[in-house]
């Protein structure tokens, strides 16, 4: 499979990174962010700072407290044997979950932070944080040519390359080689369909991540809005940019911001055809009432992942529009049994025949606990009722509200809906 790589830097583009650099630092001096999913988190403070100390200006930088683990590293015979090591210290070492469909964007860290929190089961990080850290270390290691990388084209041909639509997903380009900084493995380079990121396009993914955790966390708009532009200026070859400026658009653009991000969206899937921005642009035109439109998006996303989960959902909550659309859709319950995701197990069993109502409830519950997605809670809320309803929402914020509610109405749970928004009588 054919690997591009990035240009050679122009001077318009070292422009850019020096300024998204510039506005790494003014967030490395704004303190610590709360990496929040919802209102349950308000009261909680971080133990670790979130912030991108001064050596962002060299985002793959070894400080003092990762030479230990570069000697180890180093002591490897060759590079293959270098980059082996390094991936399984990463591995090894970590605990924290890699940020998945549903949860906000952790604030981008140094090498050093992203090694500190990775014993922490409490912490999440990014595909692009592990990436920093095993391209950190084998750079310090002696072997210069090694970049990290975007993952361009899926792993299974039947799921999206990236399922939060909105992060990217990365991995570390070490010579022949491409580690899977979430496995901790190495593949050959060729099997992996990748773009090695200059420094520019490098500083505009740390830049796009800062604007999503600053948008969906209540940071200012303006540096939320900032970052996110900047992030596209720096990173015009990939799509995932994009796909966080609309997220962002989405959270903090007011009265406008729909439109803006269904222009994001648009372009973005000019750049990659790809499933998980269908399903982002369906949400954006739910939120417009163009439910036709959404449906026929989510649709696209159901037949390129059919054994990605949240495309069935949307096939599920939008199938009275798909009915009238295209008799040929796909059934939503089985994008679910096809899942791989560990929470699609709870969600094929509020749709499949023959489950005890007890053994659905229990997976209604534990589906509506594991995430704060719109669409997941709304279908696990289905089954659940009036409390659940209410406990949405309490712990969600007015924008999920919002699209929770909506999900709901296309089910046709009205009731659930209102109490979602906070009528208190469920419509009546």
């Amino acid at each position: 499979m054919p690997v591009v790589d990035a240009p050679a830097p122009k001077p318009h583009r070292t422009r850019v990174v020096l300024a998204v650099v510039g506005l790494l630092l003014v967030l490395g001096g704004g303190g610590a962010w709360h990496t929040l999913r919802s209102r349950r988190a308000l009261d909680q403070v971080r133990p670790i700072p979130t912030e991108v100390p001064p050596q962002a200006n060299d985002p793959l930088a070894a400080g003092a407290e990762l030479q230990e683990v570069v000697a180890r590293v180093r002591a490897e015979r060759d590079p293959v044997a270098r980059a082996r090591r390094a991936a399984e210290l990463v591995h090894q070492r970590r605990q924290a979950a890699v940020v998945g469909e549903g949860e906000g964007a952790p604030a981008p860290r140094s090498p050093e932070l992203v090694w500190r929190v990775l014993p922490s089961a409490r912490e999440r990080v990014s595909s692009l944080d592990l990436a920093r850290l095993v391209a950190t270390l084998l750079r310090s290691a002696g072997d210069p040519g090694v970049t990290v990388a975007e993952r361009t084209a899926p792993a299974r041909s039947d799921e999206p390359v990236d399922p939060t639509g909105m992060l990217g997903s990365f991995v570390v380009r070490a010579g022949d080689h491409v580690v899977e900084v979430a496995d901790g493995t190495l593949t050959a380079q060729a099997s992996v369909a990748h773009q090695s990121l200059d420094n520019a396009a490098l500083a505009g993914a740390i830049a796009a991540q800062s604007a999503l955790e600053l948008a969906t966390n209540g940071g200012p708009r303006d540096r939320a809005l900032q970052y996110a532009s900047s992030a596209v200026d720096a990173w015009g070859a990939s799509p995932t940019p994009l796909l966080a400026r609309a997220r962002v658009w989405i959270e903090v653009g007011g009265s406008s911001g729909l439109d803006l991000a269904d222009s994001d969206l648009r372009a973005a899937i000019a750049l990659r055809d790809d499933p998980a921005a269908h399903l982002a642009r369906a949400r954006v035109l739910l939120a417009m009432d163009r439910l036709a439109e959404a449906a026929t998006e989510s649709l696209r996303a159901a037949r390129m992942a059919p054994a990605w989960g949240t495309a069935g959902l949307a096939m599920i909550a939008l199938r009275p529009v798909l009915e009238r659309l295209d008799a040929s859709a796909p059934e939503g319950c089985d994008g679910l049994r096809r899942g791989r995701a560990r929470w699609t197990d709870d969600a094929y069993a509020l749709c499949a025949p023959d489950v005890p109502e007890e053994a659905r409830r229990a997976s209604a519950t534990r589906l509506l606990a594991g995430s704060d997605d719109p669409l997941r809670a709304a279908y696990a809320v289905r089954t659940l009722g009036a409390d659940a309803a209410r406990s949405l929402h309490d712990r969600l914020r007015s924008g999920p509200q919002r699209e929770a509610a909506r999900w709901l109405m296309l089910m046709g749970r009205g009731e659930l809906a209102a109490l979602v928004l906070g009528d208190v009588d469920g419509g009546r």
